[in-house]
């Protein structure tokens, strides 16, 4: 035990002492999850006819070009949730959960639609995001564990 004198314990909490580079593991593997989503974000915003394009979708009406930038939003939402837990030392469980939600839906509403529209994995880059939400989803599933393990002694004093 570290202290401050022969008497006086120095409040250091036990699980910053056994994995200091844990933070900074969760950090990172929120981090590329957050950019892209702060791309999409941007893209549906400013130029939604665009963004929404990729996919073969057309915007014909200017009520269907608002209605595509709430989804940009509503990507927006996730974006600051995920960018005040990297911020935060109290909230990186927070931004794991947010991120695995986000990802594992997103997933499971894709498998949804390989099932029933007929889209396959190879069609476009179905390839590419499915593989992408997959990594996300693993690298924060392990974060969340991690830092459940690493805040166990905490939790237990409480």
């Amino acid at each position: 035990m570290l202290s401050k004198s022969a008497n006086q314990p120095l409040t250091v909490g036990a699980q910053s002492l056994r994995w200091p580079f844990t933070e900074w593991m969760s950090r990172m593997f929120m981090v590329p999850p957050t950019l892209i989503l702060s791309l999409i974000t941007f893209q549906f915003i400013t130029n939604p006819t665009h963004a929404i394009a990729k996919s073969g979708v057309a915007l014909s009406q200017p009520e269907a070009v608002t209605d595509t930038r709430v989804v940009g939003a509503l990507s927006l939402v996730l974006v600051i949730l995920i960018i005040s837990a990297i911020a935060s030392k109290t909230r990186l469980r927070l931004g794991h959960s947010v991120v695995i939600l986000t990802m594992g839906l997103a997933l499971a509403v894709r498998l949804y639609g390989f099932a029933t529209d007929g889209t396959t994995i190879s069609t476009g880059d179905q390839s590419v995001k499915t593989i992408g939400e997959t990594v996300f989803l693993i690298l924060n599933s392990v974060g969340l564990i991690v830092q459940t393990i690493r805040m166990k002694p905490q939790m237990a004093h409480q």
